[in-house]
């Protein structure tokens, strides 16, 4: 599996480190936030966790505790994090995708920067809506596609662009769903009912869905 921490690493690239820690506070401390926060572990002097909220008391206390985090900065819930106006640079926002929403717009009309985990929402209009927030509050929004920063597909993306394979007429991608997986998330699991979080091309397959339009460039 990819290291997810790698996607800080890269995006740190882009510009010169600052002269200080960018802060992050994150919504929804499970697996994924885990491996995102791999790198404030790394590079302490370019990520600093500031506040963690999360519903499970265990996860909660568990991330905070890993990082020194304070009492004050240890949410149950979202909107109170957003009241006492923690000072940070971006929000990581890497609940339950039924729950992305709410908590990216929240981040955004607070003026936060925002790391957004896939799939952004469940409806094209909310999409629409955390874009055209974005845009009004001139913060960027960031959306954890993570494979667009493996070596594997950037030199596939360098290729493609190069001209040297020539013109693309055909893509074939194949998701291969163990049938554990299969079973436990898409039959009986999390996603086994599109009309409570998104169906299975959103949830699984946005990453493929990506790259189509990633590696093409329309």
């Amino acid at each position: 599996m990819y290291d997810c921490s790698n996607i800080c690493e890269d995006l740190m690239k882009i510009k010169p480190v600052v002269s200080r820690p960018v802060k992050i506070a994150v919504i929804g401390a499970g697996n994924r936030a885990d491996k995102y926060l791999e790198y404030a572990r790394r590079y302490p002097g370019r990520l600093q966790l500031v506040a963690v909220v999360e519903l499970n008391e265990l996860r909660r206390r568990a991330m905070a505790d890993r990082f020194g985090l304070p009492e004050d900065r240890r949410y149950v819930n979202y909107d109170d994090f957003f009241a006492d106006r923690v000072e940070a640079d971006m929000v990581l926002v890497s609940t339950p995708e039924n729950a992305h929403f709410d908590p990216a717009i929240k981040a955004i009309d607070a003026g936060y920067h925002l790391l957004l985990e896939k799939p952004i929402a469940q409806r094209l209009d909310e999409c629409r809506e955390i874009a055209r927030r974005a845009r009004e509050r001139g913060v960027r929004v960031g959306v954890c596609h993570v494979l667009r920063y493996t070596p594997f597909y950037s030199r596939i993306k360098e290729l493609l662009d190069s001209g040297v394979i020539g013109n693309v007429v055909t893509i074939q991608a194949m998701e291969n769903v163990t049938y554990w997986h299969q079973a436990h998330s898409y039959v009986r699991g999390n996603w086994r009912k599109s009309e409570e979080t998104s169906p299975m091309i959103m949830a699984k397959s946005c990453h493929d869905l990506d790259m189509f339009a990633w590696l093409l460039g329309k």
